[in-house]
């Protein structure tokens, strides 16, 4: 049974899965009476000081979730796990005091080969969320985006960087490495002529573009300086991505991940800060700049949630929009038909006339 030792960096990951699954469930579950979470590489359930570990964290928010809803949804939680004793420890794990709308499944597989036959078996119309945290290489690609296929289907994915940074030049590893991406292509690809921080940006660029999301959102996780690598808060450990098709979801996640990295903006976390930076005015007044050039005197008229899904990937999140429109707002450069808020509120249908 592997038990690894819970480090900061691996806080930021479970810190994201906390905060994103509650909000994904409360928000689905409104709409759609079943919802399938599946942790496809689960453990043994805590991390070897005790600490509770994913699947230990997403029913314990599942659990307050439907507590305190009048909503009628139920929540299927799926936790695969390839090692025998791991997933019996998990099994011993799970809670008794779990209320009925709560189901856990656990299956003693490897996921790489049980996750197809499963999709087979989810009904069409379940949103589900796939939590996909591997010791080594994730999912295939194909395989993820068969799971991307799917209506109201999303993955929050931790690519592993460093281990997959040391494979792509070893050939004993291709075959691995082969089956991930589905082809032998990668290997002529521009990111193997190349080293450190160029090579990392191009396969990621590369890895992402093979992905059939609409948004792909990632977030960068450093070596903390317990991990003991030289030069470690300047290196790549692994990116947690976030795969969805939906541009709510990814402007969700948005909100959820500003709040856990180093600096503001950055989506970079590295366990060498003392938190966020919450002080917002560098950043309204970038955004204003942006507006200033791409909007305004352009005559287009869009609802604020339409300006901030066409405009998901710059590193802003909601008060960013709110504070900037305001500003613009009282200079006259745009006005603003209030639909959803009242006075100076800027929120949903509200419509913004550039």
């Amino acid at each position: 049974m592997r038990q690894t030792q819970l480090k900061e960096v691996s806080k930021a990951k479970l810190r994201i899965l906390e905060k994103y699954f509650p909000a994904w469930a409360k928000i689905l579950g409104s709409r759609y009476q079943i919802l399938v979470y599946v942790d496809c590489f689960a453990g043994a359930g805590r991390y070897a000081g005790g600490e509770a570990g994913s699947p230990l964290v997403v029913l314990d928010k599942a659990r307050e979730l439907v507590q305190r809803t009048s909503t009628l949804f139920e929540i299927l939680a799926i936790f695969v796990e390839k090692d025998k004793d791991s997933a019996e420890t998990l099994r011993r794990q799970i809670p008794a005091s779990l209320p009925g709308a709560v189901t856990v499944e656990i299956f003693n597989e490897d996921a790489h080969n049980f996750i197809p036959s499963l999709l087979r078996a989810l009904p069409d119309e379940a949103p589900a969320f796939f939590f996909i945290d591997p010791y080594g290489h994730p999912l295939t690609i194909p395989e993820m985006n068969r799971i991307l296929s799917r209506p109201r289907r999303e993955i929050l994915l931790n690519l592993m960087w460093y281990a997959i940074n040391m494979h792509l030049n070893n050939p004993k590893a291709r075959s691995a490495i082969d089956r991930m991406f589905g082809h032998s292509s990668w290997a002529s690809q521009s990111f193997m002529r190349h080293s450190g921080a160029k090579r990392e940006s191009l396969f990621l660029d590369y890895f992402l573009s093979k992905l059939q999301a609409k948004y792909k959102l990632p977030f960068k996780i450093r070596f903390s300086p317990e991990d003991n690598v030289p030069g470690g808060s300047h290196r790549t450990k692994y990116y947690i991505i976030h795969l969805s098709n939906h541009p709510k979801a990814v402007l969700l996640m948005k909100e959820v991940m500003w709040s856990i990295g180093d600096e503001e903006g950055t989506f970079d976390y590295s366990a060498t800060h003392q938190g966020v930076l919450f002080s917002c005015t560098p950043r309204v007044q970038e955004l204003i700049a942006y507006l200033r050039q791409n909007y305004v005197d352009s005559g287009r008229r869009l609802t604020f949630d339409q300006l901030r899904e066409e405009t998901w990937m710059l590193p802003f999140i909601e008060k960013h929009y709110r504070n900037a429109l305001r500003q613009l707002e009282s200079e006259g450069a745009v006005q603003i038909r209030r639909i959803d808020s009242k006075k100076t509120g800027i929120r949903g249908r509200d419509l913004v006339e550039f």
